[in-house]
């Protein structure tokens, strides 16, 4: 299965209104390199790109297009959990 995460959504710049899909606290401890390596540690394959969030177009991310068996919101707790 193809999941398709953000940056934005681990972002501490923004709200939830405004597309962030983890606490405030965890998202304090984020930046793409350590999002990166949990992915890695978890064993998940993984592309990552320069784009847009839809949600704030304004604003640049990184496209982090992945290959697993987990689904999205799985995944975002799990990486969220390892933020904390």
């Amino acid at each position: 299965m193809k999941i398709t995460l953000y940056s934005a959504y681990f972002s501490p710049a923004l709200t939830r209104k405004q597309g962030r899909r983890i606490t405030s606290a965890s998202s304090q401890n984020f930046n793409d390199k350590k999002l990166q390596d949990i992915l890695r540690e978890m064993h998940i394959k993984f592309e990552a790109r320069e784009g847009h969030y839809p949600r704030s177009p304004w604003m640049q991310s990184l496209i982090y297009d992945i290959e697993s068996d987990i689904h999205k919101t799985t995944l975002i707790k799990t990486i969220e959990r390892k933020l904390s």
